[in-house]
């Protein structure tokens, strides 16, 4: 989905962050123009050469101070990456604001912030800047040196908002269900039984799909992977497996289509424990288990249910389980994955799916970051949906 990017850094953040950004926009197939900060002291300029700029970008080097109607007009999104406090300020007001409302173009702004730093808030950045416009602050940290550490959103998550911010909108017309992470099963007030699972892929499915337009509710256990704000992504906490089930069918009617990516659990105690159990010496602790409901089963026994997209995390004979859980659970789509290979397993920040689909061959998709994952698994979904 290539598109004109005027990209206006500042600070000695754009040393870092703005150099491999540039890289992997123009992979992308964006055109990339560069108008850095200049002024006396820590300026864009003053860290990367206005030839530097011109040989990263591949196109000339545009002076900030010829910033104009005309220039916000010929691009297709302003990216002001990473900027400071200052220049958030000198953009919300005068020429420059009226630039940017009289062009309507959208625009993604990348606060580069110190760690100790609170984040900006939303309702103050919207306070001084057009109504199309984005605040995206992360938590990847930039280690300058002398000049301390800073917090940004990452390039990989970034980039998932600029392809969403110039993409189609894909799936603005679907509501979507995802369930992330896994579920926590207590024994006593201190003691509980869950899985390796952190969530990542769920969240990533959630967030990928809000990008791209859809209504989304993301149903999770415990995380550990922070979930981004967004106005059409819904958030609801659970802890058990019982909760989920219950938020799930509370919720399925409603849906055009339902992602399970959480690790639930199979099992919980048949039994707990209102106080600690205390240990015996030379004395076993035996627990009694009880199945958990099997939400994917459940939901695929629906007569009207939604599109509906399983996960089977295998350690053996994967696409034999993948397909026996496909026809089984009654799903459109089991996206599997092996969990013995390296970069595939939880917690891991890369996944590698195969996608299984009753009436066609398995995809195997490349092993990617898990955020750009999503958008391909989100992709293939759609293109079965359309023909369901």
């Amino acid at each position: 989905m290539p598109g004109r990017i005027l990209l206006i850094p500042d600070g000695p953040a754009a040393l870092t962050y703005a150099p491999e950004l540039i890289a992997r926009l123009r992979q992308r197939k964006y055109t990339v123009q560069v108008a850095p900060t200049a002024y006396p002291g820590p300026s864009a300029l003053a860290f990367i050469s206005e030839l530097a700029w011109t040989t990263l970008s591949g196109h000339p080097c545009l002076p900030i101070e010829k910033l104009n109607d005309e220039e916000f007009r010929k691009h297709d999104l302003i990216l002001l990456g990473p900027v400071t406090q200052q220049v958030l300020e000198i953009f919300s007001r005068g020429k420059a604001l009226e630039y940017l409302q009289k062009a309507a173009r959208p625009l993604i702004a990348l606060p580069a912030r110190l760690a100790s730093d609170e984040p900006m808030q939303t309702n103050e950045f919207k306070s001084i800047m057009p109504e199309n416009s984005i605040l995206s602050q992360g938590d990847e940290t930039l280690e300058m040196g002398a000049m301390g550490t800073l917090k940004i959103t990452g390039i990989d998550d970034l980039l998932c908002q600029i392809d969403a911010t110039l993409g189609k909108n894909d799936l603005k017309a679907l509501r979507i269900l995802v369930t992330a992470g896994p579920t926590a099963e207590d024994i006593d007030p201190v003691r509980f039984l869950t899985n390796r699972s952190t969530g990542k892929m769920g969240v990533a499915l959630a967030t990928a799909a809000a990008l791209r337009g859809a209504d989304v509710t993301l149903v999770h256990g415990p995380l550990q992977t922070a979930v981004p704000e967004l106005p059409n992504l819904k958030r609801i906490p659970i802890r058990s497996a019982e909760e989920m089930h219950g938020a799930v069918m509370e919720r399925w009617t409603q849906m055009d289509v339902a992602i399970l990516a959480a690790a639930v659990a199979d099992f919980r105690p048949d039994h707990y424990a209102e106080q600690k159990i205390k240990k015996v010496d030379g004395q076993a602790l035996i627990l009694n288990l009880r199945r958990t409901p099997d939400i994917l089963a459940e939901l695929g026994s629906q007569e009207k249910r939604p599109f509906l997209i399983g996960f089977a995390a295998e350690s053996d004979d994967v696409e034999i389980n993948a397909l026996a859980k496909l026809r089984k659970k009654h799903c459109d789509v089991i996206c599997a994955n092996d969990i013995r290979k390296p970069g595939c397993g939880f917690a891991a920040d890369t996944n590698q799916i195969t996608l299984y689909s009753p009436d066609k061959p398995p995809m195997h998709l490349p092993m990617k970051d898990k955020r750009e994952l999503a958008h391909d698994i989100l992709t293939h979904a759609l293109a079965d949906l359309k023909k369901s």
